[in-house]
């Protein structure tokens, strides 16, 4: 069936919907009616079960068309702030064919994309909007951002849009009303096998009309910026992904439980994308991207297969000046990519206190570093553990979890809990030395926090702290007194 076919097919399923649903719904109307005037007791019993599946019926019709203007998030990016991005976009526009669209976004995701406000299941276009992540800014070049924007324009240009506001709300009402009769008992039990199959009816063409659209855009995308621009970009996206969720989960929310989070987030992104420790791990995700497993109701090919299509076509040259970096397109790039990605902060991190990098990861490991120390050492003084280990009582230090054998002599004993004894002692002195401003920790991005400590500590703690495990805490003692007194 060709593209045309089952893009006319998509949406006479999807206006055949809200008649399926009225028909369903006029039925079970008419049941209730004469149920209640044959027999009232009857009649009531089933509007326990009828209205609920009438409200889930009809409540999905008005999602249809119902306009999503308020749906929308990230920094507006006008022609008066960003002039040489709107020439980039309105140059490409033309260039497939479509006019710009009315309003652009630079929103928090790796990820671009068109969306158009229609009524009348697409026929009435009211307003286009594009949505530019910030991440592609920090992280591709012009030419490649120059394929992404292509990409989203060729859907204008093939009006893949023109029905995608539609559609994408008929999937959402679809599966609205058949997640929703699961939920109503027993008349929308029966009333779900039907709507079940016809949602994946519609879920099956209108996914086929979406992949053969991408796959056009990415076309249209090669055609504008070059067949090198356009597959690189696609590999490159992949990595930037990756690289934003490490980033994340990593540096963006080291500070969360000691209450901070970071001030300029593009700033840190752009320096783990410059990391030199991070390049052979990028550039493996982009020789090989991930295989992500591709559902047939997905929109979206995979991209090694949109790569080996745009492989296969005939070859488009890369036009020149695409090498500069894509940030170079906006006006205070650095400012205005940071409070895009703040606009994804969610209410809880706005409540948190916003702080530099270094400071954001000195912060986060004192406040680990604290908490750790105070289960280890449970309210007790380094000089009481101290005295436990002159003792001998090296379980009062180690790990709860090692276990001693019954009968073990006092040399199988330390060589069992010594290195949980050193590793918590450590973690106990560390979080005394940061405390007093002897110890601190400085970023990294290639790997963890870097632990850098004030002299004599930097020399002398390792062996000193070796000497208490081993049952002779002088030194430590000796060390810890004349550095700062408090501590002993």
């Amino acid at each position: 069936m060709k593209n045309s076919s089952r893009a006319l097919l998509s949406v006479v399923l999807l206006a055949g919907f809200p008649v399926l649903v009225l028909v369903i719904v006029a039925a079970i109307v008419a049941l209730e009616i004469y149920a209640v005037q044959d027999r009232p007791a009857t009649g009531l019993r089933l509007a326990i079960f009828a209205v609920p599946a009438v409200y889930v019926l009809l409540q999905a019709l008005f999602t249809i068309e119902r306009a999503r203007d308020d749906d929308v998030s990230g920094l507006p990016l006008t022609p008066e702030a960003q002039p040489e991005l709107w020439a980039v976009v309105r140059e490409l526009a033309d260039a497939v064919g479509t006019r710009p669209p009315d309003e652009i976004y630079l929103v928090p995701e790796v990820n671009a994309a068109v969306q158009e406000q229609t009524r009348w299941l697409g026929l009435r276009v009211k307003r286009r909007r594009m949505f530019i992540g910030a991440q592609l800014f920090a992280g591709l070049r012009a030419d490649q951002l120059r394929s992404v924007l292509g990409h989203e324009l060729g859907h204008y240009s093939n009006r893949d849009t023109r029905f995608g506001g539609a559609t994408y709300r008929g999937r959402q009402a679809i599966g609205r009303v058949v997640s929703g009769l699961t939920n109503t008992g027993g008349l929308g039990r029966y009333l779900h096998p039907l709507l079940n199959g016809y949602a994946k009816l519609y879920f099956t063409v209108s996914m086929r009309v979406s992949r053969d659209q991408e796959l056009a855009a990415d076309a249209a995308a090669a055609r504008v910026a070059g067949t090198t621009a356009a597959t690189s970009a696609l590999r490159e996206i992949e990595a930037l992904a990756v690289l934003w969720r490490f980033f994340l989960t990593t540096y963006a929310t080291m500070g969360w439980r000691a209450g901070y989070v970071p001030a300029r987030l593009a700033e840190g992104y752009r320096q783990l994308l410059a990391d030199e420790h991070r390049a052979e791990e990028l550039a493996e995700v982009r020789r090989n991207p991930p295989q992500h497993e591709v559902s047939r109701y997905d929109s979206h090919p995979a991209t090694p297969e949109r790569i080996a299509v745009l492989e296969a076509a005939p070859r488009v040259p890369v036009l020149p000046g695409g090498a500069r970096p894509a940030a170079a397109i906006l006006r205070n790039a650095e400012a205005v990519l940071d409070a895009a990605m703040l606009t994804g902060l969610s209410d809880e991190a706005r409540k948190k206190q916003r702080t530099d990098w270094q400071t954001l990861v000195d912060v986060s490991m004192r406040n680990e570093f604290f908490e750790n120390a105070g289960k280890i050492a449970h309210g007790r003084s380094i000089s009481s553990l101290l005295d436990a280990l002159d003792a001998g009582r090296l379980e009062e230090l180690a790990d709860p979890a090692v276990k001693v054998p019954a009968g073990a002599g006092p040399r199988a004993r330390r060589e069992l809990l010594g290195a949980s004894a050193h590793a918590r002692l450590s973690t106990v002195v560390t979080s005394a030395l940061a405390g007093s401003g002897a110890a601190r920790w400085q970023l990294s991005w290639s790997g963890p926090a870097e632990l850098l400590l004030a002299e004599p500590f930097a020399t002398s703690l390792t062996p000193a702290l070796d000497a208490a495990v081993a049952g002779n805490t002088g030194a430590l003692r000796a060390l810890l007194a004349v550095t700062n007194p408090v501590l002993s």
